[in-house]
């Protein structure tokens, strides 16, 4: 059975590698391999969402792309710009997920297992199907942002305006509705220095941000709602420093944040990343300090992850990803992750993912393996 299901697996890698369709979100190892920041390639400046003309500029040299769709001679490429004053931008993923489980017995299944017995699930979903709009109502000084999501129906993600260029030292200044600065923008909510410390892409919040940009750096702080209902308020920092030429490394990146969420609950993050040869490698460990009184018995302490990847070929990237979060009373969880994401354009890229999830042995639904197909397509 092991036998059968590990060609299986073999199988789909190998079908997913030929056959997948999908592109890579601007991840933080794209911006350690690349040397810039997140504000350099995202309208919102401390990452994700919609890309900046510098990103779509760029992209060949940031994605390392085979170009394997080339663009009839005489058309020109849609970058999203409508005119000089609005412009808009896509994701869409669309993801493939079989999930494998051991026989329950007595109530506990095995935890770290590679290969497991029996499929217990394989669905096929829309992952994300997300929509931007940007106005620059006076170009390079006031920016409308909007991020909304269309899957399964409109929610407003992001919605905020940024106000820019006519300060020292980078200032921005931006308020609405966002996602506070805190920690690496890794894409997989799931991750746990992303699920344990609150700061996913599912739960943006009301408030406001400041931040100053200067030469390598970037510092941004924002003050938002926080939990509802209560007359408190969560309060982010969050500084790093890209630093571009560093002897044999190439690329230095550093940083931490801190996050007051409320009067019984803080978490801070020290993250980092460099490159060695083909080699880029980034990882970040959240502390927290949780005193709620719905966390007794269960408190996260720790959460830590970290992710290497390497440019096979110049166009194929590999990455292994781990995760670990230390929760109280021995109820700890690791994630363990390989998978292979070939660049076949500036707006296609596959990407195929093994994971290995492990947790307390009582608790089936923590203990099981996934291989993930996606296919991901953006602008």
């Amino acid at each position: 059975m092991r036998a059968q299901q590990l060609s299986r697996v073999v199988g789909a890698l190998l079908f997913g590698l030929v056959a997948g369709a999908a592109v890579a979100h601007a991840e933080p190892y794209l911006m350690v391999r690349a040397g810039a920041k997140c504000s350099d390639c995202h309208t919102n400046q401390t990452g994700g969402g919609k890309r900046t003309p510098f990103a779509q500029i760029h992209a060949h040299d940031i994605l390392k792309d085979l170009d394997l769709l080339p663009i009839p001679r005489g058309v020109k490429a849609f970058t999203g710009e409508v005119n000089q004053w609005i412009s808009i931008g896509a994701d869409l993923r669309v993801q493939n997920t079989t999930v494998f489980q051991d026989p329950v017995r007595n109530g506990r299944v095995k935890n770290n297992t590679a290969f497991r017995e029996d499929v217990t699930s394989n669905d096929t979903d829309v992952q994300e199907f997300l929509t931007y709009l940007q106005v620059d109502l006076w170009p390079d000084v006031l920016t409308f942002y909007v991020d909304e999501s269309l899957n399964g129906g409109a929610v407003n993600r992001e919605v905020f305006g940024l106000v820019r260029g006519f300060l020292p030292w980078d200032t921005y200044m931006k308020a609405g509705r966002m996602f506070p600065a805190f920690g690496l923008r890794v894409f997989d909510d799931e991750a746990f220095i992303r699920s344990r410390s609150g700061f996913t892409f599912q739960n943006p919040d009301e408030g406001a941000e400041i931040g100053v940009a200067p030469g390598p750096f970037f510092f941004a702080s924002t003050v938002t709602n926080g939990q509802d209902g209560d007359s408190d308020v969560q309060a982010t920092v969050n500084g790093y420093a890209v630093i571009q030429d560093v002897p044999v490394l190439k690329h230095l990146m550093g940083g931490a944040s801190f996050a007051r969420q409320s009067d019984k609950r803080n978490v801070a993050a020290v993250y980092g990343g460099s490159n060695l040869w083909r080699f880029t490698y980034l990882g970040e460990v959240d502390f927290i300090h949780d005193h709620q009184v719905s966390t007794v018995g269960r408190r996260d302490q720790l959460a830590a992850y970290a992710e290497l990847n390497l440019l096979l070929l110049d166009w194929l990237n590999l990455r292994g990803t781990f995760d670990f979060v230390k929760v109280s009373n021995d109820q700890d969880q690791t994630r363990y992750a390989i998978g292979a994401e070939p660049f076949i354009n500036r707006v296609l890229q596959p990407r195929i993912q093994y994971r290995i999830n492990n947790g307390v042995p009582s608790r089936p639904q923590e203990n099981t393996d996934e291989l993930v197909v996606e296919l991901h397509m953006f602008f």
